[in-house]
């Protein structure tokens, strides 16, 4: 690895050579009576396929830059090989694989896995493990569960397995059995993240909520800055209704992910609905800051200010509002309001008459536009608006009485069609039981 970094290229001193670790050691422990020393060398098996296969991960794509990571990797596989490290090699095309699957090629990614279908018992579980996951990636579910019942039959211990087999039933519905699994397969590995993670989900589903904290808490144990562990311990502390530890808990994410506006708003939404006003409008101004075009954000700003009468303050958001959802006609509304509200007659009239301009038959508007020109003195212009509402007031009218006619038809025509759908029913009651009776008469 150090010589590829330095400059050694396709070369990698001399490929693996040496070390006193061979495909042999596995055997040795079988023949060890001591379990101790069985134990230490188990350590050692697995801490040296670890680096072995960590240092094939890192120089895949330093060996050969036209070929990439495949002829990388294949490289590293054929050094292994010819060295008589074939349990390390197929480690190694095993990591091949799981690079293929990162990179979303899993037609790749499946031959490979179904090429040690046909080794010994331990690939082949894993093998059948990293197919079912690949499987359930492309929604086919039967398959899935097919490879997952094979990985646990090849090894009962299988973690992942278990786990795979989970989100099986999971899929199918079937939540109670797939939390079942999730807890075997955190039995066998007590740190298995996905285990311990979907056991939490499952647990959410089944309304478990202190079962599903537990589970989410061991796993921020283990990975103490895990954003998402940390946002389902939050959304599960506000399902129990807790306040205090939900918004705990929302302030530590906000400090990993500072600039989260969804977090960010979530706790202003939480400091409202406890009328925590202060708090409330410090979150959603910053939310805002951050993420200047959420339109709940807009919105509750925009109204937290016209509920305290700062009208000046709530017209920039009513303004932007207007220019991210032009054809609501409301936002602009909003805006001619505040300048009304201020006492600033002239602006309102205007801004009123540029939304006349596009929306020429709004009642609000017309209405408004009306008293501002009568305030202002202007009496034509007065005159004129007043006849233009009274005529979309009575197009509204006929609008509206076109929709309760319209209404009043639909029903009658329902209760007649269901008035004849009852007749022919009974019509037809009636001529069965006249067979019946016709057919009682010629027995007799």
């Amino acid at each position: 690895v150090c010589l590829v970094y330095r400059g050694g290229g396709g070369s990698g001193g001399g490929g693996f050579g040496g070390g006193g670790f061979d495909d042999d050691d596995d055997d040795v422990s079988r023949v060890v009576a001591d379990d101790g020393l069985k134990e230490e060398l188990r350590r050692r098996h697995n801490y040296i396929t670890k680096i072995v296969v960590q240092s094939a991960q890192l120089i895949s794509e330093k060996i050969d830059r036209q070929g990439g990571f495949e002829a990388g990797y294949a490289w590293c596989i054929e050094q292994l090989r010819s060295g008589g490290y074939v349990k390390l090699a197929n480690e190694v095309e095993l990591a091949k694989a799981s690079k293929y699957m990162a990179v979303k090629e899993f037609d790749k990614a499946n031959a490979i896995f179904k090429e040690f279908e046909k080794k010994e018992p331990r690939i082949k579980a894993r093998a059948a493990t990293n197919l079912s996951f690949l499987y359930f990636l492309e929604s086919e579910v039967g398959q899935a569960e097919k490879y997952s019942e094979m990985a646990l039959k090849a090894d009962r211990y299988n973690a992942r397995a278990y786990v795979n087999k989970g989100n099986v039933l999971m899929e199918k519905g079937d939540v109670e059995g797939a939390r079942t699994l999730y807890n075997e397969a955190a039995g066998i590995d007590p740190y298995c993240v996905e285990a311990i993670f979907n056991l939490g989900l499952a647990s959410i589903r089944l309304q478990e909520l202190s079962y599903a904290l537990a589970a989410f808490k061991k796993l921020h144990n283990m990975l103490p800055d895990n954003v998402e562990v940390i946002h389902h311990i939050a959304n599960i502390y506000d399902l129990m209704g807790d306040f205090n530890a939900t918004v705990r808990w929302l302030e530590h994410l906000s400090s990993l992910v500072p600039n989260d506006p969804n977090v960010l708003a979530r706790l202003g939404a939480l400091h409202q609905r406890f009328d925590e006003e202060a708090k409330a409008l410090h979150y959603y101004q910053e939310s805002h800051r951050v993420f200047p075009v959420n339109m709940d954000v807009i919105s509750w700003l925009g109204a937290h200010y016209v509920k305290n009468e700062l009208y000046e303050k709530a017209m920039p958001y009513f303004d932007l509002a207007s220019k991210i959802q032009p054809q609501e006609v409301k936002w602009s509304l909003m805006v001619a309001s505040c300048y009304r509200r201020i006492g600033n007659y002239p602006l309102a009239m205007m801004k009123y008459k540029k939304i006349h301009s596009s929306h020429a038959d709004n009642l609000e508007c017309l209405r408004y536009l009306v008293h501002l020109a009568t305030e202002l003195g202007r009496r034509a212009e007065a005159q004129e608006y007043v006849n233009k509402l009274k005529k979309a007031e009575k197009a509204q009218a006929l609008q509206v009485d076109a929709l309760q006619t319209a209404a009043v038809a639909a029903q009658q025509q329902q209760q007649q069609q269901q008035a004849a759908a009852a007749a022919a029913a009974a019509a037809a009651q009636a001529q069965q039981q006249q067979q019946q009776q016709q057919q009682q008469q010629q027995q007799q």
